[in-house]
């Protein structure tokens, strides 16, 4: 901040207002306040109180055209995960955040859309092919939670990241332990032979979960004596 600027008096009304713990409809007006400053104080202000109707608005404030409000909605979403409820409004408002151009907002979505359990395979799968490396990670991990192994397994040698390829190797041993398909682990045999080492090791390590063909077997041991 600057030491001479002026302070909103609607700043100032909202940092009195939080003080009495404010319904949702008390801040309807700052949150729609054409202050982003005001804007963002009004998502503090409500994460805190937390009143009925917190998570669909917050969702609506991931849409904000001000980076801030998006990040402190983002964060604030993050934050009262576990007590909000799991509400149809409040996935409209998440799946809505993932065409925001912010990478922030649609890898926060995708976390909140699955700890709710809100989301389902099409959605995630949708996030595969994010720009975004967090965004995608985050889109693996979502589908972990609803089972979506075939999705996983065709993703899994197809991501430019190693990032995201040592994710989803892991990610197949989890899935693969609810629903064993012979599709996990051909996607887990394509993983050894990635250029990457971290990404051959995950391969190895899920493999150690799921079980191998003896021709893996012995490509394990092999790989025993790799320089990496």
């Amino acid at each position: 901040t600057v030491a001479d600027a002026p302070v909103s008096p609607r700043l100032l009304d909202l940092l009195a207002l939080a003080e009495q713990e404010p319904e949702l409809a008390s801040l309807r007006s700052y949150l729609s306040d054409p202050d982003p400053a005001v804007r963002r104080t009004a998502v503090s202000v409500l994460t805190e109180t937390a009143p009925p109707g917190t998570g669909p608005v917050l969702a609506e404030s991931l849409i904000d055209h001000d980076p801030g409000v998006r990040a402190a909605a983002a964060a604030s979403l993050r934050e009262l995960v576990e007590t909000l409820p799991p509400e149809p409004a409040l996935r409209e408002g998440l799946a809505a955040a993932l065409d925001v151009s912010d990478p922030v907002v649609r890898a926060a979505a995708l976390d909140v859309l699955r700890a709710l359990r809100l989301g389902d395979t099409e959605l995630f799968a949708g996030s595969l092919t994010d720009a975004d490396i967090a965004v995608r990670i985050e889109a693996v991990r979502a589908l972990v939670s609803v089972d979506a192994a075939e999705q996983l397994a065709r993703a899994a040698t197809a991501d430019p990241s190693r990032e995201v390829r040592v994710t989803i190797a892991k990610a197949l041993a989890t899935v693969w332990a609810q629903r064993p398909l012979d599709a996990a682990l051909d996607a887990l045999t394509r993983l050894t032979e990635d250029p990457d080492a971290l990404v051959q090791g995950a391969a190895y390590g899920a493999l150690g979960t799921t079980g191998c063909t003896a021709p893996l077997a012995a490509r394990a041991v092999a790989a025993l004596s790799a320089s990496a």
